[in-house]
């Protein structure tokens, strides 16, 4: 019997009688090999749900002897070593399960992926391609031939079988980290760097119903947790609202199980449901920092941002370093005008996570809003964001705004600003970059050119149709263009109708 100290007392329960159950059929003199060798199987199997491994290992080839031509005992004692990373000893036991049953796909993929961490790339790309158009393994195995791909340094392939795997299944997020490396490997870094931003931990999954039969023996509240945060991960929102009711039912006081499950339900668009349990979450903690930034977003989505903006602080109160109360609270600021507060807290979601491209843009926003005071500021933190998001057309544009029109003559830079203009509008001609090269064509004087630029945009404009920015676009083209051609440049904040990107 294994030490169970560690374990809930419900698991401690669940597994004494367990074992009490299989030391009784030992004793019972009628009982037959079948019924001993399924009896060792299933308790090893408990065993090995709660990571009991030296248990487990012991029932599985207690299993094994009974009943010798039972598939599930060497696979399963190789998926065991395969948790541990005892590579070579979970090989082997694929094997012997494979040699039961030659075309059992969960083990050879498994199979596949222990192979692939010893080393041997070949018989792992064998095994893989023999299953990489089995329903409901493409794109495990695409996925996996394409880490192949990639340790053998054949960059091309690698992006086309792990691209096959994104198309398979989009909400594999880890599939991207491989396709950047792949990427970087053949020299695209711009493509390396956008599937970087969108790199996860969830990587593809694919059927295996003895290991998910393990998850199902599963006891206690943390068991519940996990499958719960699980499900979350996979944003079956659904399935892990109901582990937390369960979790609730054995214990109504669990305030972190009742936060999620409003969270979930939040998520799921049961709004009265979310506005419920974190209602009840807030009588029992007021000041809990992710029961008030929830429900802030519900009461914003229902349009009661004061309300709203409430909720953010105190959760702020609580703990100071929650970007998402810090960003909700940045925007609310922003609508009402208080850009400096608005700056401030955008800034510290830009600080915490630097590669958050709406804070990066907001606070952007807000620092050009406050005015001249902000613009030196405004040029360096875009100048910063830039390093991290290179290609971005809304930030480079807003660094052109400062540097060409910025009432502060110290910040202005009409040369860097026609430069950086130019680059956008050679990438795409739309009518916001030929706005931004005109501006920068009026701060050098050069009026002529400004107003080809500025008249293009509206002639653009005219092309796409007015509702294309509405009349607000259309009247602050037209009132820099009278600007232009009466040799003025323009500067933030004398056109009260131009609009912060």
């Amino acid at each position: 019997v294994p030490n169970l100290e560690r374990l809930e007392e419900t698991v401690k329960k669940h597994l004494a009688v367990a074992h009490k159950d299989l030391v009784e059929l030992k004793n019972d003199t009628k009982v037959t090999t079948l019924g001993l060798g399924e009896a060792y199987g299933e308790l090893g199997r408990i065993y090995h749900a709660h990571r009991l491994y030296a248990a487990a290992e012991a029932c599985y080839r207690n299993a094994e002897i009974l009943l010798a031509q039972d598939t599930r005992w060497p696979y399963l004692l190789g998926y065991l070593y395969q948790q541990q990373a005892k590579l070579d000893d979970a090989a082997r036991d694929y094997r012997r399960t494979l040699a039961l049953y030659p075309n059992y796909t969960p083990a050879q993929l498994r199979l596949a992926q222990v192979l692939l961490g010893i080393g041997d790339t070949d018989e792992a790309e064998q095994l893989l391609k023999a299953i990489s158009s089995v329903p409901q393994f493409e794109s495990a195995s695409a996925f996996w031939l394409g880490k192949a791909a990639l340790t053998k340094g054949r960059y091309a392939e690698a992006v086309e079988w792990l691209t096959r795997a994104g198309n398979k299944q989009p909400t594999a997020s880890r599939i991207h980290y491989q396709l950047a490396m792949a990427h970087r490997g053949l020299g695209n870094i711009d493509a390396a760097r956008q599937h970087l931003k969108q790199r996860g931990d969830m990587e593809p999954t694919a059927p295996d119903p003895m290991v998910e039969e393990l998850d199902e023996l599963l006891t206690g509240v943390r068991t519940r947790q996990y499958h719960a945060m699980k499900a979350i991960w996979r944003h079956e929102f659904d399935v892990a609202a109901k582990e937390f009711q369960v979790i609730l039912e054995h214990d109504p006081s669990a305030i972190s199980a009742r936060v999620s499950l409003g969270r979930c339900l939040y998520l799921l668009g049961d709004m009265d449901g979310a506005k419920r349990e974190l209602g009840l979450s807030l009588k029992q903690e007021p000041a809990h920092d992710k029961a008030n930034y929830f429900l802030g977003r519900l009461l914003r989505e229902q349009g009661r941002e004061d309300a709203a903006m409430t909720h953010f602080r105190t959760s702020l109160e609580t703990n100071p370093s929650h970007a998402g109360a810090q960003f909700f609270l940045a925007d609310g600021l922003m609508r009402k005008g208080d850009f400096e507060q608005a700056a401030h807290y955008f800034g510290k979601v830009a600080e915490a996570l630097p590669e958050d491209l709406s804070a990066r843009q907001r606070e952007s926003a807000a620092l050009i809003a406050i005015g001249e005071k902000a613009h030196e500021k405004a040029r360096d933190r875009i100048t910063e964001a830039l390093l991290i998001h290179p290609e971005d057309a809304v930030l480079t544009q807003q660094l052109v705004q400062v540097l060409a029109a910025s009432p502060n003559s110290d910040t202005r830079d009409g040369q860097r600003a026609l430069t950086l203009a130019e680059a956008l509008f050679a990438r795409n001609n739309s009518i916001e970059n030929a706005e931004a090269v005109a501006m920068a064509y009026a701060e050098l004087g050069q009026f002529d050119w400004a107003t080809a630029y500025q008249q293009s945009a509206i002639d653009a404009l005219a092309l796409q149709g007015y509702q294309y920015g509405g009349f607000e676009l259309f009247e602050r083209l037209n009132t820099n263009l009278a600007r232009y051609l009466a040799k003025q440049p323009y500067r933030i904040g004398v056109d009260p109708h131009r609009p912060l990107r």
